[in-house]
């Protein structure tokens, strides 16, 4: 009765975290690589030409673009470049070439739904979306039009419980790769310290509390205002429950001033991190910066990692050099990971029905930049939402700056398992 009654509350819960993280992760692209590619590299890396010729198919894209806050034009230009890559490289959609039709809703929740209805308009088989801010508004004349929607996270009540949407990736991913972790390290006691407001500490005490509780871990919940710019009194009373682990959701400087507390206290338990934590600007203001931290996130970008190399040679030729970082790789993975999955499916009936039906059919297939992790849209990935794709999330190991290496998947699956 009582796991029944938590889930029906973490279910509750999920939808907020979407909404508080967008910003967030929007304003997180910083990702530090010294590399570049040439023409020639890039198209000795893209591998074989292997062009589509039959006839094309229409794929949306509705991304946030650039707004007053946050500028996401990058996922656009990601996008753009996995589907050229595709067209060139992969034969397209099993022989079709892809259109892809753009949308920015500059964060508007009226331009969501406009956008949603350009789609109609434009016929198209399926429509993508990264960390769509107003998503909730494209998907409500999306899905009535029964039109499959791709996102790399979508994790509002009507993204997990309406018909035709999928979430690629672990919508609850700063849960339960934390939790899955601190099970597997044996640890007894967690501490999560997240900033308070609605959209993240509602969930870390739900959420968080269902899935630490699955794995056996004792699990408390801190939160703290934003802008408290010193946390040590706070830090200093949670170490009382002696904490063997501490996971930290908030923005780059909410976190900034949780780690430099943490320092000042010698705090000797393990940090694991929400991207969204991690800047390198800030790393100098932090005592030891972010050595020792590890990093929960979304995507690997291991320049030594054949994905990440194919990603950069992308980039390079169809996105006009712009830089790797999560803001194109979001894009980019998102859209790659569509051609992927409808490719092991050896899709033939290129209609939004045939499209959807394909996906859930397919077998499991590499999510692109995910540290080799798969994904698959059966349903069954996370008992939670029969719309989320993946249990999986990713763990690295942070230097002082703020560089991410070491990448490790972790499958939370076993704390999505139904009790009794």
């Amino acid at each position: 009765m009582r796991v029944g009654s938590t889930q029906r509350r973490a279910r509750a819960a999920v939808p907020a975290l979407l909404t508080a993280l967008v910003l967030l992760v929007g304003a997180c692209g910083n990702s530090k690589t010294k590399d570049s590619a040439t023409a020639a590299d890039a198209a000795k890396v893209l591998g074989a030409q292997n062009k589509a010729t039959g006839s094309p198919v229409v794929l949306g894209l509705i991304s946030d673009g650039k707004g007053t806050a946050v500028d996401q034009t990058g996922e656009v230009k990601g996008a753009q470049a996995a589907v050229a890559y595709a067209n060139d490289h992969l034969g397209g959609i099993n022989g079709h070439p892809i259109q892809l039709k753009v949308c920015e809703t500059q964060n508007v929740a009226a331009q969501a739904t406009a956008c949603a209805n350009q789609m109609v308009t434009a016929k198209a088989s399926a429509v993508l979306g990264g960390t769509l801010a107003q998503a909730d508004q494209a998907i409500g004349v999306l899905s009535a039009a029964k039109i499959p929607e791709f996102y790399s996270q979508a994790s509002s009540q009507i993204a997990l419980t309406k018909p035709h949407v999928f979430s690629m990736t672990n919508a609850v991913n700063y849960f339960s790769t934390p939790a899955a972790y601190a099970k597997q390290q044996g640890y007894k006691q967690a501490t999560e310290v997240v900033i308070d407001v609605p959209g993240a500490s509602g969930p870390a005490a739900q959420v968080g509390s269902l899935l630490f509780g699955k794995a056996g871990v004792g699990y408390n919940v801190l939160p703290i205002a934003p802008g408290t710019a010193d946390m040590t009194p706070q830090i200093q009373a949670a170490q009382k429950k002696n904490p063997q682990m501490y996971s930290m959701l908030g923005d780059a400087t909410f976190c900034t001033s949780a780690l430099k507390a943490m320092r000042t206290l010698r705090v000797k338990a393990t940090i694991l991190v929400a991207e969204t934590c991690v800047n390198s600007g800030a790393s100098a203001s932090i005592p030891g910066g972010y050595k020792g931290v590890k990093v929960i996130s979304t995507l690997e970008f291991n320049p030594a990692d054949q994905e990440y190399q194919v990603f950069k040679a992308a980039l390079s030729q169809y996105a006009g050099g712009i830089k790797p970082g999560s803001i194109p790789g979001i894009g980019y993975a998102v859209t790659l990971g569509l051609v992927r999955v409808l490719n092991a499916a050896k899709v033939k009936d290129i209609s939004p029905a045939g499209v959807e039906a394909a996906v859930k059919s397919a077998p499991p297939v590499p999510y692109p930049l995910n540290g080799g992790a798969t994904f698959q849209c059966n349903g069954k990935a996370v008992p939670l939402s029969a719309n989320i794709c993946s249990s999986n999330g990713l763990l690295a190991d942070a230097a002082t700056n703020g560089t991410l290496s070491n990448y490790q998947v972790v499958n939370a699956g076993s704390l999505f398992a139904k009790s009794g």
